[in-house]
């Protein structure tokens, strides 16, 4: 392949980090770490549906909003809530009408419903080329399964988004956890985006990213 196809076949970023990096290879997984209202989330999808790029197709699986709220949030950035491009896996057990762009788990301890969930959004999108996984969140996940029951199912999920060549981006609250269990969920991801409050002021690395340096950089949300 002809370095211009690989780098067209990249994820681009456009402008959502405060930092020189445009786009990620296919198959990578990404984990985004922060406090609450740290801007975690908005950066999550802000990666999932950058600004000024041709929409890929999304799937969301949340743990904790609503899939109506979900729904809001990407269409704030324009983006069409349609079954055909967009999917949301709703493991947050809220009730809410039939809608063929929604897939409802009962719970986030149905780790089993909510791989099946995945699975059958991908299938009925027709098994997209391209796609874009959010993952929201792993705390709010961590308050119903144990620790290894969800890390079997982290790596297990983040696997088959690297296999697919899809772009996998996942969203956790270090603060709620100890250390050690964030040092072992990370290392299931090819690379981190941290965010950190210091001074009232927010900032920003990046880890894991050949070519970026891991340099706290102001993050202005």
């Amino acid at each position: 392949m002809a370095e211009g196809d690989a780098r067209a076949d990249r994820y681009s970023l456009a402008d959502a980090l405060p930092i020189d990096l445009a786009d990620l290879d296919p198959g990578t997984n990404v984990l985004v770490s922060g406090p609450p209202m740290s801007g975690k989330r908005q950066l999550v999808f802000d990666l999932l549906a950058p600004e000024s790029v041709p929409a890929d197709p999304i799937v969301v699986m949340t743990t904790d909003d609503p899939a109506s709220r979900i729904q809001t949030g990407f269409e704030e950035r324009g983006v069409r809530f349609d079954p055909t491009t967009f999917r949301v896996v709703d493991a947050t057990g809220a009730p809410g009408d039939a809608d063929p762009a929604v897939h409802r788990v009962s719970s986030p301890a149905d780790l089993t419903g909510m791989g099946v969930a995945f699975t059958q959004a991908v299938d009925e999108m027709g098994t997209p080329d391209r796609l874009r996984l959010g993952f929201v969140s792993i705390s709010t996940l961590l308050q119903y399964v144990d620790a290894e029951r969800a890390f079997s199912f982290l790596h297990v999920l983040s696997r088959r988004t690297s296999a697919a060549g899809y772009l996998g981006v996942y969203s956790i609250d270090p603060t709620t956890h100890e250390e050690r269990f964030v040092n072992v969920v990370t290392s299931i991801f090819d690379a981190a985006v941290e965010i950190r409050e210091r001074d009232g002021d927010r900032e920003l690395r990046v880890r894991g990213v050949s070519n970026v340096a891991p340099e706290w950089t102001p993050f202005p949300y």
